[in-house]
């Protein structure tokens, strides 16, 4: 029987356990750069206790930590239609009632572990091996996180796999719990495609990402009754002279995106780019980004990819987002296009030793204390947000999705 040995206080524990949440919160990763920054809790923004700023892609909501249950859900107010009272006609009796729809996700613990080896494998390598192990521990989580908040967005966990992932395939018999919540495929009105296709079994070789692509999805967001929330993040001072949304494409798209795009044309974009961030010296522009149309377009860490040949599960012109599949004919890649509140990103407390923070880690010795294991734990679940709106259709919130073609070579 084994014997649980705790290395320090309680006090340290905690603390430790705090810091965990911290480093994982500010490490520069995909989903971190695109959640917003905690409100500040005066006035009206006590409302939001727990809940990072609505105007980014991904709202962080942390108020389970101090509440019981496997659930968070979050509302929405539709905005108002009624027809206005004109002249001296009688309003009285004429009002119309707050319409909302709800939304809500689970979460769930999640965990992994590393054995530090023993006494002679220390002894073998100048190397601490458990601090080693404590280094790798903290930003595993940051890369299975990013892995999860991709492929809810896309709605698709798609063929792609090499070393880089964490998250193993649809076909996984872990993969539905690691997700926690389920994954959905772009609603039919969300679902763009590359080129003249107008579904994913009928894009062709020639249907890749060029320029075009980002005016027609520029004149999709400008023709929509309900259009995604242009992205507000704090501290932008032309976030309401100037909104824009961020479309992320893969590393094929982006080849496919340069080598259609002229010198001069490129430039240009770079430009917008630049111009764009002056005095907002923001994450989400570092690195690969050029802009078009209010269109930020970044290249995604990883691909969303169908191989010739794969069924997709789409969904279906219908206002329950129904789904069918359709099977790809050529390689396809996904790529996202985001406005505010695409995603939920919810903690709960770990419990146990440390005073039950969103993260805890716990260190145990085996074998009469010769070897050391260590464990992080998380208590979180991402989901894609979703509403039936005003007109009874299910849409996705923030989130819109474009499918094209890409170069093989």
């Amino acid at each position: 029987m084994s014997t649980t040995v705790p290395t320090t206080a309680s006090i340290a524990v905690k603390l430790f356990n705090a810091a965990l949440f911290l480093e994982a919160s500010r490490r520069p990763s995909f989903a971190n750069i695109q959640t917003g920054a905690a409100p500040s809790l005066s006035g009206e923004a006590r409302k939001a206790k727990g809940q990072t700023a609505a105007g980014a892609p991904i709202v962080r909501v942390t108020d389970l930590s101090t509440s019981a249950g496997d659930e968070v859900s979050v509302d929405i107010f539709h905005q108002l239609r009624q027809k206005p009272v004109m002249g001296d006609k009688l309003i009285e009796g004429k009002g119309t009632n707050l319409k909302y729809a709800s939304f809500s996700l689970k979460i769930d613990q999640g965990r992994t572990l590393v054995d530090a080896g023993g006494r002679m494998s220390q002894q073998r390598t100048k190397h601490n091996l458990k601090l080693t192990a404590k280094t790798l521990l903290s930003p595993y989580y940051n890369r299975l996180a990013d892995q999860i908040c991709l492929v809810h967005l896309a709605g698709a966990r798609g063929d792609h796999y090499d070393a880089d992932w964490i998250l193993p395939t649809d076909d996984d018999v872990d993969f539905d719990e690691i997700m926690v919540n389920p994954v959905t495929p772009p609603t039919f009105d969300r679902h763009m495609y590359g080129g003249d296709a107008t579904a994913i079994d009928s894009i062709d070789a020639a249907d890749k990402f060029t320029l075009a692509a980002v005016d027609r999805a520029r004149l999709v967001l400008d023709e929509m009754a309900f259009p995604l929330q242009p992205l507000r993040f704090e501290g932008d001072p032309m976030a309401e002279d100037s909104p824009f949304h961020v479309m992320w494409i893969t590393p094929r798209q982006w080849y496919d995106f340069w080598t259609s795009t002229s010198g001069s044309d490129w430039r240009a974009l770079q430009a917008n780019a630049f111009e764009r961030r002056k005095d907002f010296n923001h994450p989400i522009f570092k690195g690969d980004a050029v802009m078009w149309n209010n269109v930020l377009v970044k290249k995604q860490p990883r691909p969303i990819r169908f191989n010739a040949g794969t069924n997709v599960t789409v969904c279906t012109n219908t206002d329950v987002a129904g789904t069918e599949q359709k099977t790809a004919g050529v390689r396809i890649e996904r790529a996202i296009l985001l406005g505010a509140q695409a995603m939920a990103d919810a903690f709960g407390s770990t419990g146990g030793k440390g005073g039950g923070y969103y993260f805890g880690m716990n260190e145990e010795t085996k074998d009469h204390g010769n070897r050391h294991e260590m464990s992080i734990a998380w208590m979180n679940g991402k989901a894609k947000i979703r509403f039936k709106g005003t007109d009874g259709r299910v849409n996705d919130h923030g989130v819109m999705v474009l499918d094209t073609a890409v170069s093989t070579t």
